[in-house]
């Protein structure tokens, strides 16, 4: 698929059937997202792909984080575990934390791109993914988890990946609303 297609279908899936992505995939969206442009040459983007151990310790994080702000019931915690459980894979995708606020913005944009690059990779390939964030993804616990130090890096965010349940469409505004001649 050409990349302006890519860009296209790319969409925010929610719900994910239970059907592994191959590594390769994987891998080549990774090297896509390091390919993302980086004022300064920081590179600060990292990915970590969480074990299903992991994955279910992360998903009993977030019903007890869930549960402490209201009474979630069975079928709740269900779309819950299936949240956690059913994407192919999850990402956790962290910053590298420069000491100069001005870096630090960059490095999020570049971050953000890096990101980008990946879904739109991964979209070629015929594969979903959302970008999450949240408690869960600024709990401690969560750091403690896989095992990131706060102070040196940043979760930015979660990227569950796979293939799409539910393709939901997107009405974009207008060009003419979103771009000018002046």
């Amino acid at each position: 698929m050409d990349a302006k297609k890519a860009i296209l279908n790319r969409r925010t899936i929610h719900f994910f059937e239970n059907k592994k992505v191959s590594e390769n995939i994987i891998k080549d969206s990774i090297e896509a997202a390091n390919q993302a442009p980086c004022h300064r040459f920081t590179f600060p983007w990292r990915f970590y792909s969480v074990s299903l151990k992991k994955r279910i310790q992360i998903l009993d994080l977030a019903i007890d984080i869930k549960s402490k702000k209201k009474q979630i019931d069975e079928n709740a915690e269900n779309i819950i575990k299936e949240k956690y459980l059913n994407p192919s894979h999850l990402l956790i995708t962290s910053q590298i934390l420069n000491k100069e606020p001005a870096i630090q913005k960059e490095d999020y944009a570049a971050c953000s791109c890096a990101i980008q690059n990946l879904c739109i990779s991964l979209a070629s390939d015929g594969v979903f993914s959302k970008w999450s964030t949240g408690a869960i993804t600024k709990n401690p616990k969560t750091y403690e988890i896989i095992g990131l130090n706060a102070k040196i890096e940043e979760i930015i965010g979660f990227i569950w990946i796979g293939y799409g349940k539910n393709l939901p469409k997107i009405t974009r505004p207008l060009i003419d609303q979103i771009y000018k001649e002046i």
